[in-house]
């Protein structure tokens, strides 16, 4: 029975260091007839179209000056840009035709290319922990009044919480760089749960530093930190057209 479903949406978390499986979910979805139309770390937006399979390649770079260059250099070796996300994940895709090599269907041929890209989201990386120090010298301040030590403990282990999930992609983004392979620590469900648990005790947080210390210093460093996460957990979901 011929498929009469023309578009369809899917939730998949996919960590920044997880580039590849991306890609061979957008590929695998590809061979059964759905083409990507918008990919992003969280929702996936497809098209049913079986006439064509493509290969997906996924390229991070978040200091564009020239987007049509850059979209040019890429479409001269045959791949079409899907969409970017806000953060700087760029998606590609080219026809496949299964008489060509392999190599045919990677965006980076040579390794120090690859290399380069995986060593872009790291410095991302290494600012995102950079924001979390400063949250750390705010937890030991505030465990250092009795009455709100309960506070500070707390935020220290949320934080602990997010240089934990930073460093696995760090590991990972090393291992990769190496030349080994990826491999998830576990399964992104899990991920995405210690986000949002993470994310909700910072807000618990807050609110109790304001309630119980009275401090709006602190309540700005942990507000800023929670705006921080979230502004890179939405740039990463949110995808953007051609």
């Amino acid at each position: 029975m011929k498929n009469t479903k023309k578009t369809k949406r899917t939730f998949k978390i996919f960590a920044a260091w997880d580039y590849e499986f991306e890609e061979k979910e957008y590929d695998r979805m590809s061979e059964k007839g759905w083409q990507l139309v918008n990919g992003s770390s969280f929702t996936q937006k497809y098209e049913f179209d079986d006439s064509v399979i493509y290969r997906y390649q996924i390229d991070f770079n978040n200091g564009i000056n020239d987007m049509a260059r850059y979209e040019e250099t890429f479409r001269d070796a045959g791949w079409q840009r899907v969409n970017s996300t806000a953060n700087g994940w760029h998606i590609f895709r080219k026809a496949y035709d299964p008489k060509l090599p392999e190599e045919e269907y990677q965006i980076y041929t040579d390794n120090q290319s690859r290399v380069e890209m995986l060593k872009r989201w790291r410095n991302v990386a290494f600012i995102m922990f950079g924001i979390m120090l400063i949250n750390v010298g705010n937890g030991l301040r505030i465990m250092s009044t009795s009455d709100a030590a309960y506070i500070g403990f707390g935020l220290l282990a949320v934080t602990a919480m997010f240089f934990f999930m930073l460093i696995t992609g760090v590991v990972s983004i090393n291992r990769m760089s190496n030349g080994g392979s990826n491999s998830r620590p576990f399964p992104m469900a899990i991920f995405l749960l210690l986000l949002i648990f993470t994310l909700t005790a910072l807000i618990v947080c807050s609110a109790a530093v304001l309630i119980n210390e009275g401090s709006y210093l602190a309540l700005g460093f942990m507000v800023g930190v929670i705006v921080a996460g979230l502004t890179i957990a939405i740039s990463a979901a949110v995808a953007k057209k051609k």
